[in-house]
């Protein structure tokens, strides 16, 4: 297995927007701009961050379980992070860094991130 390097693979998917909700009446190409600027403006050095798995939960885990990945970006609560060996994002919440949860959002960086 190539161990994907998480600010590379970041980059790479960042033009993928197939997930990201843009609401009715919405200018799609300014709003999605702005959430690709937000994330951009807080993108950091790849570190190790664990959750517990919560309601609605993601596939291949299990409520309560605790999962980890490399936090790529982070803000007010919200942390980007990016599992390699099964090559996703995720979204984290929480204010303190020891006791995250994964409330369910995985896909794209942009549509983690708008989330």
């Amino acid at each position: 297995m190539v161990a994907l390097d998480p600010l590379e693979r970041l980059d790479a998917q960042m033009a993928d927007v197939s997930d990201v909700y843009v609401g009715a009446g919405w200018d799609s190409d300014r709003y999605i701009a702005g959430v690709e600027a937000g994330l951009r403006s807080v993108i950091c050095l790849p570190f190790v961050v664990s959750a517990k798995v919560e309601e609605t939960g993601i596939p291949d885990t299990v409520v309560g379980e605790m999962i980890s990945g490399q936090c790529v970006a982070h803000s007010e609560g919200y942390w980007l992070v990016y599992q390699p060996e099964t090559d996703r994002f995720l979204c984290f919440w929480g204010t303190d860094v020891d006791k995250l949860g994964a409330h369910g959002i995985f896909g794209s960086p942009l549509g983690c991130w708008s989330a």
